[in-house]
């Protein structure tokens, strides 16, 4: 689908779904982003070392609710976003700019009020990408009936976040003082985290080195196509069985203080007391099958290991599996043999569990559900993919 980059604000809604997740790097599926658009790049400062003092769970939050507090701002705009674990990349016409900004002060105010973290966001133009010689392009993969996610491609992507990321660079990117107001509503943060079911849920990250975008396209598929040989749809990390909502109220303490924006008080613990009463007949709901002001508790934890962003593609293949250790141990041989043939560099982390966290439109299908593994996921899995990309280039 290359060609001549189009001015439309309904681009990405308009665009033939991916079907088959092997294709999803293929060329011909992918459209220009209008020079007109901005990449926008989200991420939690710091991240790599709170993770590594256990706050996985903060970061995670954090990088969801950008993408909330965006869309939300955004009710007429069917948002494209990837989300990366410690933040998220997301593509808005220029002309929305003056609605995003002030979410996203204030999500930079909730995150440092509510979380003692610092939340970047650079709003990169696609035409100054474009003028450097970096594409972008987009596509959509659907997931199920009711979702579908956007998948990116182009070196764009990585130049566009190291822009944004450089101390001298990323302040012509970086937001300019203004008036702060962001929502998160459609937010959700309820579920127990997801044992694996299988031995060890694991966080893949994949890039082909190969230049030439048919032959990238061909290393992706021969990887997907692979993980799908050696394990099976049985790898996909959400299942019914593995799904339970929340007991205990710390479960519920993220929602609450991104909803407050305060760690303790009266309108933190009023937040969280409503979480949990809503919870709580969430599982109700469940147990018996009924349903509730669209929420069908017949159909609803199938509906959510069909809506999971468990696999996606920004110029990196990202994936979280749930695998046997045989399985593991088969999947990373098949990468380590790629990686010694020089098609592709990648990165992967093992945790017992991984995290959703949930963003609800509608309770009966529109629900998207982002997933990362415990102990730092994605995050702690581009350690090893920079050290490989390091000596791979």
């Amino acid at each position: 689908m290359d060609g001549a980059p189009t001015t439309s604000r309904d681009l990405y809604g308009s665009l033939p779904p991916i079907r088959d997740f092997a294709s999803v790097a293929d060329p011909e599926h992918y459209t220009p982003v209008p020079d007109d658009w901005l990449l926008l790049i989200t991420d939690v400062e710091g991240s790599t070392q709170a993770i590594e003092a256990g706050r996985y769970k903060d970061v995670n939050t954090l990088g969801v609710a950008s993408i909330v507090a965006v869309r939300n701002a955004l009710e007429d705009f069917d948002l494209p976003f990837v989300f990366g674990g410690d933040g998220a990349t997301m593509l808005v016409p220029s002309e929305a700019r003056a609605q995003i900004e002030p979410a996203l002060r204030g999500l930079q105010i909730t995150s440092l009020g509510a979380f003692d973290l610092s939340m970047r966001a650079g709003l990169v133009p696609v035409a100054e990408l474009r003028a450097a010689g970096h594409e972008i392009s987009i596509a959509k993969y659907r997931a199920s009936e009711h979702v579908s996610f956007a998948m990116l491609a182009g070196s764009g992507l990585i130049e566009g976040e190291r822009w944004v990321k450089d101390p001298e660079i990323g302040e012509r990117y970086a937001l300019r003082p203004g008036p702060a107001a962001a929502s998160y509503e459609g937010f959700e943060c309820r579920w127990e985290p997801l044992q694996s079911r299988r031995g060890q849920m694991v966080c893949l990250l994949v890039q082909a080195l190969d230049d030439d975008r048919r032959e990238a396209a061909a290393t992706y598929r021969r990887v997907v196509e692979g993980i799908a040989e050696l394990a099976g749809e049985e790898a996909r990390p959400v299942h019914p069985d593995n799904l339970n909502l929340g007991r205990d109220p710390s479960v519920f303490d993220n929602e609450a203080r991104l909803k407050s924006g305060q760690k303790g008080g009266l309108g933190f613990r009023m937040e969280r007391a409503k979480t949990r009463f809503v919870a709580g007949v969430g599982r109700r709901l469940l147990r018996s099958g009924r349903e509730m002001s669209g929420f069908d508790g017949a159909r609803y934890k199938s509906e959510v290991a069909t809506n999971t962003d468990d696999r996606k593609f920004d110029e990196t293949l990202r994936m979280v599996l749930d695998l046997e250790p045989k399985e593991r141990a088969a999947i990373e041989g098949l990468l380590e043999r790629a990686h010694q043939r020089g098609e592709l560099a990648y990165g992967m982390h093992a945790a017992p569990s991984a995290l959703m966290t949930c963003v609800i439109s509608d309770y009966a299908g529109a629900h998207t559900h982002f997933v990362d593994g415990s102990d730092g996921g994605y995050a702690l899995a581009a350690k090893q993919l920079k050290r490989q990309l390091s000596t791979s280039r």
